[in-house]
């Protein structure tokens, strides 16, 4: 946990209240929570874990645990409406594990908690432009590899509407290798717009993987606190892709192999000690040294 986090967890509060309409009354509520909260935490757990526990605190001022329950449905859709287009895009650029790769991390833009401008048109840009887009960190040959060699996958969900990407991709790996078996986690309850298991099922996501829910709220993945099921998944799996900057967080320094982080580095305290500028792609294994692209499907 990094103090430089504090201004995204309070920002996310005033976001919450501005989206719900709850007024000043409210918000101040919201802000003196998270600020309370923050001033005596426990500065060794990552940010995702933190955002976990001010968020179980929120409910009791807004009502609901699940205030972005309709935008998220929204993405969700926004995206599936996008189908042909993403079809067509990974058809035509030749490299289609690269293209759906870089899709996939491209979805992560789709943030609510982040600092970075977003909307629609944002959005659709970047996927349009995607075959263009570089990869900062780039060790997709041995991602590839990896699946390649293994039976089992479990890949990490992060954000709605990025979910129908990863579909996508998920098909791609399965083509790919074509034993290949895939678990898909979600959170176990609902944060911000991460990925739950309404969104899966939106998605259609059970279409390619079975999803497994990882039983924790957090903002990310923290192990400790999610199942023994989902636990035993994590360690038995041959590789595990880990979507987003929240997941990156919070699973950076765990022992397992394997492990693969794609998503966007969307500030300086993630950014800057990987090399890299803000917003940036990255596709880094933990630990691994990156080679460029070589491999088209």
């Amino acid at each position: 946990m990094h103090r430089e986090c504090f201004e995204c967890d309070i920002s996310q509060m005033k976001k919450i209240s501005a989206f719900m309409q709850l007024g000043r009354e409210k918000e101040g509520q919201l802000i003196n929570l998270a600020g309370d909260y923050l001033k005596t935490c426990d500065m060794s757990k990552s940010n995702p874990e933190i955002m976990g526990e001010i968020w179980g605190l929120m409910i009791d001022v807004v009502g609901t645990d699940n205030p972005y329950k309709e935008i998220k449905s929204y993405y969700n859709q926004l995206v599936l409406s996008m189908s042909d287009m993403i079809r067509g895009l990974i058809d035509q650029s030749g490299r289609r594990l690269e293209c759906g790769l870089k899709l996939a991390i491209a979805g992560n833009l789709i943030d609510f908690a982040a600092r970075h401008r977003f909307d629609e048109n944002t959005f659709k840009e970047l996927i349009q432009d995607i075959a263009e887009t570089e990869i900062a960190i780039d060790h997709s040959k041995q991602l590839f590899q990896a699946v390649k060699s293994s039976r089992t996958l479990l890949y990490l969900g992060d954000n709605c509407g990025e979910i129908v990407l990863d579909k996508y991709f998920i098909s791609l790996l399965k083509e790919y290798n074509k034993e290949l078996y895939v678990y898909y986690g979600v959170r176990g309850k609902p944060i911000v717009n991460d990925v739950t298991a309404d969104d899966a099922s939106e998605a259609g996501m059970q279409e390619v993987a079975e999803v497994i829910s990882n039983g924790d709220g957090s903002l990310g993945t923290v192990l400790h606190r999610t199942s023994p099921h989902f636990q035993k998944i994590f360690r038995t799996a041959d590789v595990v892709i880990c979507k987003g900057q929240g997941n990156y967080e919070g699973l950076q320094d765990c022992g397992k192999e394997n492990l693969f982080f794609l998503f966007m580095a969307k500030c300086g305290i993630v950014a800057d000690p990987l090399g890299v500028k803000k917003m940036s792609v990255v596709c880094m294994k933990k630990g691994g040294i990156g080679e460029r692209r070589e491999y088209d499907s």
